[in-house]
């Protein structure tokens, strides 16, 4: 994985403008939440918990999931237009969201409902595949 850069230059630009424009916009309250908090280096302008995350995308690899703060989601959300190759994501982002993915995979057909695994539906199948393909 280290080697692995799926990007040209001007997308690296691109994504990183993206990104810290995005961080630019958090709000004192949002940098006190618990994503953050004890995180924040105001002179380096950076999230530790989301520090790893911006050398990813800048080689064409996002992760998305419940646990981000909503801006960062926000961002993987735009990056995932066309600058991110691969997103690994869980299926919080197949709900109410039109993502162009060529491919999706599924780890794993079982589902935790709150209760126990279950299968998932056919219904959830054919939202988590989403648009692939099209």
């Amino acid at each position: 994985m280290a080697k692995m850069d799926l990007t040209v230059d001007d997308e690296k630009v691109n994504i990183e403008s993206i990104f810290w424009s995005a961080m630019d916009m958090l709000s004192d309250d949002d940098k006190k939440l618990p994503q953050a908090r004890y995180h924040f280096f105001p002179k380096a302008c950076m999230l530790v918990c989301v520090s790893n995350m911006l050398p990813l995308l800048k080689r064409g690899i996002g992760v998305h999931h419940s646990g981000l703060l909503p801006i960062l989601k926000e961002v993987i959300e735009i990056l995932f237009q066309g600058l991110l190759k691969f997103l690994f994501a869980t299926e919080t982002l197949s709900i109410g969201l039109n993502i162009p993915a060529k491919t999706v995979v599924l780890t794993n057909v079982h589902k935790f409902d709150g209760d126990k695994f279950r299968w998932i539906s056919s219904g959830e199948y054919i939202q988590m595949s989403g648009g692939a393909g099209r």
